[in-house]
């Protein structure tokens, strides 16, 4: 549980709460590249962090996310004209480029000084392998950017979900779903063919109840925290799993593709707040050492409006099907992607959960884990130290190399990382640096 305080210093994200200045020491999703396709092209609105932007991609093709309200008379940006390398008020022309300069005011006489002493606030971006990305803290605090592989890797080996969705609720809900790792043969379960219950999507692990529990191993990293779930097999090996949460707002998951046998990439939730009370929600897709060649697809349109609007919401009940949940195929009644099932559970919690009436237990472990190291890194940024997993200056560390994932059935007498495939890096070094952060 959490006391009503600290609910709410993990869950206010707006400008100058203690968790909204964490995420703005971090380089943070904004938009994805097909938002804005084409220079000169149409604005779109973007809300992050409690703030109302507007994104848009100039003359050259660079990407501008300036406050929507126009310096002048706070009119909409979002009407605004896209031309000749900056964006037009409608209104009465000011104009503003990528960085938030007045580049132009029509309206004024020519010896005017407005557009050298106001600007338009306005916030770095940098576009990488499908995303753009922008930093909205402080300038002296600009970090560089993370060497996480949807990053660096080749562009062809990541891809940005095709589809977004966004969960009416606060951003720490959705994203404790991604890290609990004992819903899914519950929530997500659907009839097989024999007629049991099975997981969706993850048919290799047994259906848990309390005569064959999961046992936590949880590391707590510089860039986040990492759960080792292991379930009872044969012969005293164990299913595997890791699900691993990393700053500021994603969790990478061991479901890609297999190379030659060996699981080659993974997946990554991405839940960005937007405010208090709504998160955007997508993935990304990354193979080590191949190509993506099934980024999977947009959320189902019978779910999701392309702007990722749910219509199965909270105000029909999700459109539950009873006989499916009492009869089967659908152990939850949520005849949807996992997406909705999991939008349903974090969205009726309310739009910020109450957690200090809450009853964890042993399942919990990295929920709880992941709180502790969030509420660390509000101290730490409240003590003027830098955000975890952050490098400012170029001597910090900038790598991500133990982040290191397993899904497989591991023999009594192997470490699960040595066992694991090298989705990033997995020498003898890092396998003897988590052995010792474990001990």
């Amino acid at each position: 549980m959490l006391t009503v305080e600290e609910n709410e210093l993990l869950c206010r994200v707006g400008p100058g709460t203690p968790m909204g200045n964490v995420f703005r020491r971090y380089w943070l999703p904004a938009i994805r590249t097909v938002d804005l396709p084409e220079a000169d092209g149409a604005p779109m609105r973007v809300r992050l962090l409690g703030e109302d932007l507007v994104a848009f991609r100039d003359s050259n093709g660079k990407v501008g996310l300036v406050a929507e309200k126009c310096a002048h008379r706070r009119a909409s940006l979002f009407y605004g004209r896209n031309e000749e390398c900056g964006l037009r008020c409608i209104y009465h022309g000011w104009k503003y480029d990528v960085a938030g300069n007045i580049v132009d005011t029509p309206a004024e006489p020519a010896e005017s000084r407005i557009k050298h002493h106001v600007k338009q606030p306005a916030y770095p971006c940098h576009e990488v392998n499908g995303m753009v990305y922008t930093y909205m803290g402080p300038k002296e605090k600009i970090p560089r950017l993370p060497e996480l592989p949807w990053f660096t890797l080749p562009a062809e080996n990541v891809a940005v979900g095709a589809g977004i969705m966004i969960n009416e609720c606060n951003w720490l809900q959705t994203q404790e779903g991604n890290i609990d790792s004992t819903h899914t043969p519950f929530l997500h379960s659907r009839t097989a063919a024999d007629g049991v219950f099975r997981p969706g999507g993850q048919g290799t692990q047994p259906f848990r109840n309390q005569a064959n529990p999961p046992s936590f191993e949880i590391n707590t990293t510089r860039w986040g925290v990492r759960a080792v779930v292991r379930y009872p097999a044969e012969n005293g090996a164990a299913f595997t799993r890791t699900n691993t949460f990393i700053m500021p707002v994603y969790t990478a998951l061991p479901n890609g593709a297999q190379v030659d046998g060996k699981l080659d990439g993974f997946n990554v939730n991405v839940e960005v707040p937007m405010d208090d009370f709504n998160t955007m929600r997508f993935g990304i897709t990354v193979q080590r050492t191949t190509p993506v060649t099934n980024p999977g697809r947009a959320y189902d349109v019978r779910e999701v409006l392309p702007n990722g609007i749910k219509l199965v919401n909270r105000r029909n009940d999700y459109m539950i099907d009873r006989p499916k949940q009492k009869d089967g195929p659908v152990y939850s009644g949520l005849d949807w992607s996992f997406a909705t099932q999991d939008g349903c559970v974090t969205e009726t919690m309310g739009p910020i959960g109450d957690r200090e009436n809450e009853h964890l237990g042993v399942g919990d472990s990295q929920i709880v884990a992941t709180r502790r190291f969030l509420l660390e890194a509000i101290r730490a940024v409240q003590e003027g130290r830098d955000a975890p997993g952050v490098a400012v200056g170029a001597e910090d560390d900038n790598t991500f190399d133990d982040l290191v994932m397993v899904s497989a059935i591991v023999p009594s007498d192997r470490f699960w990382m040595a066992h694991a495939p090298e989705i990033t890096t997995c020498s003898p070094e890092v396998v003897e640096r988590v052995l010792a952060a474990a001990r």
